[in-house]
Formats: C-alpha cells, structure tokens, sequence
C-alpha cells in the first residue's frame, strides 16, 4: 500500500513541475473594446492578469500559454463583473500542443436596458398610455423593432396582470449573447382601461367593446413608430408586431392592414372568436404579406384551439410563411405565453 502511495506521489509531482503548450481559441467573438483574458485556478483566479491575455489574431482571440495538470478557468474582460456568463470551465492538460476552443456566449454585463416613457400621448385614441423600450445588449445601427402589445406584462412582474412576466429581457438577453438572434428593439405599448375595444377593429355585442382597433393601429404606425425610428437606431424596413390573446388579433389584423410596415406578426393563443369571427374574413380578403408565428394551447378552450387550426389552413392559402405550433401543456397565460416567447421570435427573425 505505502509503494502504491508513493508512486501516485511521485506521479502527481512530476505532472505538476512539468507544463505543457496550450492553445485557446474565442472565434464566435468580434474585437471588443475591452481587452479579454483567462483567470482560473492557475493565477488565483486574477482576472485581468496581463500574462494571460488573448491577443486578436485573423479574426478570432487567441492565447498560447503553458499549464498542466486540471484547471477550472472563465475568460473575463478584466474584472470578475465582466466574466462570461456561462459557468466556470473545467480542463485536463496532460500532454503538449493542446488546443481549447471556446463559444463565449456573451458576457455578465452586457444586459439589455429599459427606457419607460410615462403618459406618451395618442392623438389617434385622444389618451396617454406608459411605453417601455428594450434595447439590446449589442445596440447597433439598423435594428429591427417588434411592437408588444400589453407591454406591462412583459418585463416586470410588478406591472404584470397576474403577477407573471414574459421575461422577454431576459430571454433575448441570452439569445443575443449567445448569437441565436440578431440584436432587436422591443416597443411594449401598455393596454388602457379601453383594453378590449383598442385591440380589435370590430364591435362585439356580447362584450360590448372593440371598434377602436383602426385607431389604435395608426397611433402605431403615425405617432409611436416615427417616434422610435428617429430616437432609436431602428430599421424602418424591418418592423414586426406581436401580441397575446386580444394582442394577438389586433396583431393579425394590423399585419393585414399594413403590408408595407409590418415584416411580419406574433400571434399567440390568439382570439379570433372577438366580434363574430369577422377577422377570418378580412384575412381572406385581405392577404397579409410577410411571416407569421401563430400558436394556441391545448389546454385552453376548445374554441380556441380549432379556431387557430382554422386560421392556420386560411394562411396556407396565401404565400405568407406561417410557423404554427400547438403546445400540448399550454394554457390561456402569461406564464406560457412567456415561455414560448423564445421560439416565436426566433421563428421571426431567423426562418
């Protein structure tokens, strides 16, 4: 037993004297402004440890140092604050000429901001309603805009109806660092207490609201999108429009209504029961142009679900690129509504 003791002893003493070449590799990185390096347990996890710093090369980061044996390490841009957000590495180093590829999915400081605006006046609807503007970690000139309706639903759950956000800052936060999905500006127009009548163009007798769908649409499309084409760095040629449940209707209809803004819609769990149905006409009638994400829960209404599917073979009809999906635990909710936000905008901006 002490010989075996002695040899593994003799071993780990011999690994540890002896360092052998490696090489790291960032290629998914553009030059930051920032200089990169490693820190692990090599250096006592010093983060901007100058003797481990990448240099760029050719269009990617590079690092060729000497180390051996097994190292857990992150690539920071010089302060534990700016480290990348995946969690710390692991890797074994026992031979010579090692070569460590790294994806570096973004970094623990670049997070998307929000801008509220409070009271932003619609002189279409002759009424204020809050506004609050996502902009993207990588904020850079010609960037496409999704206007969402219900926008207090969808950052805070302090503002949200049920206490439940769509976390969309977080979710494209990541998608973005992670290279999944161009940088986007999210719009999210608050609902007033005109809620059901801004959201659908139509009068429905049952609930006895709509009819101010139209006017809600031009205070888009003439007030609120000049307004963040000329505040933002926005493209005006790339411009979608997304919602939920009454969100979702006017979002169908406003794709239809104006071709030549919107590039495309998301609608989810949409409620084309409003008004008699009369949305199925004016989509027949009326042909949008552009992409389409449309889904429903399975565990929401039955009128719900067999109405998607039936806007769903309406849109196949037409050359417009629909992505349907039915999610077979979903229900009527923020909560699933936020979760499928992820694969909806994906859908929208990458397909």
């Amino acid at each position: 037993m002490k010989k075996l003791f002695f040899i593994f002893l003799t071993l780990s003493i011999t690994i540890s004297i002896f360092s052998y070449t490696v090489y790291f590799e960032i290629k998914n990185l553009e030059k930051l402004e920032d200089d990169i390096f490693l820190a692990g347990s090599f250096n006592s996890w010093k983060y901007g440890d100058p003797n481990f710093k990448f240099e760029f090369k050719n269009g990617k980061y590079i690092l060729k140092t000497d180390l051996s044996g097994v190292i857990k390490f992150t690539v920071n841009r010089g302060s534990k604050e700016k480290s990348e957000t995946k969690s710390v590495r692991i890797a074994r180093i026992f031979k010579d000429n090692i070569k460590i590829k790294l994806f570096v999915k973004g970094f623990s400081d670049m997070k998307g901001k929000l801008i509220k605006y409070e009271n932003f006046y619609s002189p279409q609807l002759k009424n204020f309603r809050d506004i609050i503007v996502y902009i993207p970690p990588k904020y850079e000139e010609n960037l496409p805009v999704i206007y969402m309706h219900d926008g207090q639903n969808l950052f805070d759950k302090k503002t949200s109806f049920i206490g439940i956000e769509w976390k969309i800052d977080e979710t494209l936060d990541e998608l973005i660092n992670n290279g999944e999905i161009e940088p986007i500006i999210v719009v999210g127009i608050y609902n007033t207490k005109d809620r059901l009548s801004e959201y659908s163009p139509w009068y429905d007798e049952k609930f006895k609201a709509g009819g101010k769908g139209d006017s809600y649409i031009k205070f888009i499309v003439e007030t609120l999108k000049p307004f963040i084409d000329n505040n933002f760095k926005a493209n005006k040629e790339k411009t979608f429009i997304g919602g939920s449940s009454m969100g979702g209707l006017i979002s169908l209809y406003a794709l239809a209504k104006y071709p030549e803004i919107f590039s495309g819609a998301i609608a989810m769990s949409p409620s084309l029961f409003f008004a008699n149905e009369k949305i199925f006409e004016y989509i027949k009638d009326n042909p949008p142009k552009g992409k389409i994400y449309m889904d429903v829960g399975k565990l929401e209404d039955k009128e719900m679900v067999i109405l998607a599917n039936k806007m769903k073979e309406i849109l196949n009809d037409f050359s417009v690129k629909i992505y349907f999906r039915i999610d077979e635990n979903g229900k009527h909710n923020e909560y699933f509504w936020g979760k499928r936000f992820k694969d909806a905008i994906k859908k929208i901006l990458n397909d």
